[in-house]
């Protein structure tokens, strides 16, 4: 019997320190995930994320003629219930989205307008109302469908109901817009979870879940595992014989824990080991701590944990504080009215620090943020390059200066730790993992009003701001598909759609649900330069800019900008005055157009000078030439000047700049050019 399981350094040996996991080997298709065969038996491999499956999930294996075969959908085809709860699990999700858009947007105080044209505290209530009769036409079907059942399936059907029932009963509690009622919510949202995975054909996916077979039963037996956004604790065998998976519901079991030892003696397993999680925010920290607890026993025949001081077995461990949603939750009720003072009495000219009440963490390097003008929020998913590695969109409420995180932060276990090595694909949540550097490579669509993330190799994911989740993952062109596509894919958004810049200069549109390459026509153009590009929609003259540099600071930036005029999609360059001066603009990554000036900012400083002061430069396409301008207060830029983790958006419902920095700090600014001492360059 082995395992095929990523080992730990010092692995059994009592560490009271938090450590970090080693990266495992990416060129696997199924990472994390563990096998047990068994010499001249039975074989079985669960467990792992698999980078190239829709799902993220590698699912029950067995292997015949030397060959690992996924069985699955013949397990499934065994399970009468299987997905029978989706449709309850969904509602209940989206209720709890339109409850936490409920209480950060402050609508507290009804009737308040949604975007839809409709009092936003009715949708949620009216739709609570549509779920409650769903979940009342669902559990008399239910319970018909489960009457159908015998043994093992019939029991199972009667927990999940069970569980139903009182799930419907905690859908009532309190005002939906209070954070009590959301954790409420999110609670019974996991116990769903756990109904609905009671009656499928297989045990949820994990990772670092070892397999181990018991041969006086002719049993496999897993225990616990990582899910990634938690650590669970539940015990499922698997009869190889039967070809089907049974789920234990012993009285206690041992705390949730990952990267576990399991070993088999005459029907007895025995557990040591494993880790917890820390919720470490420190950069690059331990995220991982050895629970230590001593050895437990499962005696498979009488499923029965002993050892230690045991817990319920259906139990979850989640990362707590700035990892976790109710971090957010806390405190005074979020205060639009109150918000919209503090941005009317703004100063000109002067960056201003919001200081919302709680900072996400960890940092969030080598990115941007974008607005989404349609949910009047800032959406940041940045933080590779060792810094945070997760798969969650923050979002930012500007009308309520709030954080919102949407749901547990989802770490690669061991992939933290660097640039560029994060897994491919999709996890058990169907979320794409953050790429080493996100810069430009996702932006906010107008007319598909969802946000698109272009990072990774294969496909494009889509965001949904409503839900706060991924929900989809469409095609890319070929010329939107190269390794490093990460560091060079560049949008912006205009009218007609998203539009992409690649580092061959070719240019791609996003409509009606897909991408779409443009064909060019005059100059060629450029293609985008990790670090050193930036494209922007300048809708006065219908067009597109593009500014960019050679990589590296041997070579500086010639001042000059190409254009695309996007009616004809004609390629022409752009020379300003001034653009000699324009060698110094320390960062292109970040212009963006202020429409109410017509003018486009540039998010960094120029050099000090005789006054000691950082000017901000900045082009004035009515004059086509570079300009500077002196601003005051709290600079998002730093004290170089240049902020590689800086996203800088321009929000023209309140004529007002935005700025985010890498710890998550918002800037804004109110720009008066008339008034800002603005000079030629």
């Amino acid at each position: 019997m082995r395992y095929a399981i990523l080992a730990l350094a010092l692995l059994g040996q009592a560490k009271e320190k938090s450590y970090r996991l080693p990266s495992t080997d990416l060129k696997q298709q199924v990472i994390w995930g563990a096998t047990c065969e068994v010499p001249d038996g039975p074989s079985l491999a669960f467990g792992g994320e698999d980078q190239r499956a829709a799902d993220g999930n590698p699912h029950t294996r067995v292997k015949q003629d030397g060959v690992w075969k996924a069985i699955h959908e013949e397990l499934g085809a065994k399970s009468p219930l299987r997905g029978s709860f989706a449709e309850l699990v969904k509602g209940l999700v989206k209720l709890i989205a339109l409850c936490r858009t409920g209480f950060y947007e402050g609508f507290l105080d009804p009737p308040v307008i949604d975007r839809r044209g409709a009092p936003a505290y009715q949708t949620a209530t009216l739709f609570l109302a549509q779920l409650l009769e769903l979940w009342d036409r669902a559990i008399p079907v239910l319970q018909r469908e489960a009457a159908k059942l015998e043994g093992y399936d019939a029991d199972q059907a009667k927990r999940a109901i069970d569980e139903v029932r009182k799930v419907r009963g905690r859908l009532l509690e309190g005002d939906p817009f209070s954070a009590a009622a959301i954790k409420t919510l999110t609670a019974a949202k996991a116990a769903m979870e756990i109904a609905a995975e009671r009656v499928d054909a297989e045990p949820p996916p994990r990772a670092l879940s070892p397999v181990v077979y018991d041969p006086k039963t002719n049993l496999f037996v897993i225990f616990g595992g990582d899910h990634l956004d938690y650590l669970t604790n539940d015990t499922w065998v698997f009869d190889p014989g039967k070809k089907k998976w049974f789920q234990r519901h012993p009285k206690e079991a041992p705390p949730p824990r990952g990267n576990h030892q399991l070993k088999a003696s005459d029907g007895k397993i025995s557990l040591s080991g494993g880790y917890t999680y820390t919720s470490s925010t420190d950069y690059v920290g331990g995220q991982y701590r050895d629970l230590n607890d001593g050895e437990w026993s499962y005696d498979v025949g009488a499923d029965a944990w002993t050892g230690g001081k045991g817990v319920d077995p259906d139990s979850r461990t989640y990362r707590t504080g700035r990892l976790h949603p109710d971090y957010y939750l806390q405190g005074a009720a979020p205060d639009p009215k109150e918000f919209a003072r503090v941005l009317g009495e703004l100063p000109a000219n002067t960056w201003v620090r919001t200081k919302p009440p709680h900072l996400p963490a960890l940092n969030r390097d080598w990115g941007t943020a974008v607005l989404d003008p349609d949910h009047d929020l800032i959406l940041r998913f940045s933080g590779g390059h060792s810094a945070h590695g997760g798969t969650d969109v923050l979002q930012y409420h500007m009308k309520t200066n709030r954080w919102e995180l949407c749901f547990p932060v989802e770490f690669p276990l061991g992939q933290l730790y660097s640039n560029t090595e994060y897994p491919e694909g999709v996890n058990f949540n169907r979320r794409p993992w953050v790429t080493g550097h996100t810069y430009q490579n996702y932006g906010y669509d107008p007319n598909f009003h969802r946000m698109l993330f272009t990072g990774r190799r294969e496909g494009c994911f889509v965001y949904d701001p409503e839900a706060g989740d991924w929900t989809s993952r469409l095609e890319k062109p070929k010329g939107m598909v190269y390794g490093d596509c990460f560091y060079t894919l560049t949008l912006t958004p205009t009218p007609q759609g998203l539009v992409c810049w690649n580092h061959d200069g070719r240019l791609y549109q996003f409509e009606k649900e897909a991408w779409v390459e443009r064909t060019l026509r005059g100059e060629k153009l450029p293609g985008s330069v990790v670090d050193n590009s930036t494209l922007l929609y300048d809708p006065k003259r219908e067009r597109l800019l593009f500014a960019r540099k050679p990589y590296g600071d041997k070579t500086p930036y010639t001042g000059e900008l190409h254009a695309v005029d996007v009616k004809t999609w004609t390629v022409a360059s752009v020379s300003p005055a001034g653009k000699e001066a324009a060698a110094a603009v320390p960062y292109l990554c970040q212009i963006r157009y202020d429409v109410e000036n017509d003018l486009l900012l540039v998010g960094g400083t120029l050099p000090p000078g005789t006054d000691g002061v950082r000017r901000t430069p900045a082009y004035d396409p009515a004059g086509n030439r570079w300009v500077s301008l002196k601003l005051a207060g709290d600079d998002p830029n730093g004290k170089n000047g240049r902020n590689v983790s800086l996203g800088l958006m321009y929000d023209a419902k309140r004529k007002l700049f935005w700025a985010v920095d890498t710890n998550s700090h918002v800037f804004v600014l109110r720009l008066d050019p008339k008034s800002a001492d603005l000079q030629p360059m």
